[in-house]
């Protein structure tokens, strides 16, 4: 469980400097699914279902907007 819990916490990490090389760091939006993942990430006990849920649609939103500068 641990080794899940800090993968998910490298992905967010990750996603979080993906996001932020497109100039997501100040979108209210973008910046609250990050912060509600985050929490989840790091109360403990982590709740790795809810915390996979909320990293998940952090990725989408970043991917939603880096698909949108592409196009």
């Amino acid at each position: 469980m641990l080794e899940r819990r800090d993968e998910l916490r490298g992905r967010l990490d990750a996603y979080r400097v993906k996001a932020a090389r497109l100039g997501l760091a100040e979108d209210d939006a973008t910046a609250g699914l990050y912060e509600k993942a985050r929490a989840l990430l790091w109360t403990s006990p982590c709740d790795l279902r809810e915390a996979t849920v909320a990293l998940s649609e952090f990725q989408r939103a970043v991917a939603a907007r880096e698909k949108g500068a592409d196009g």
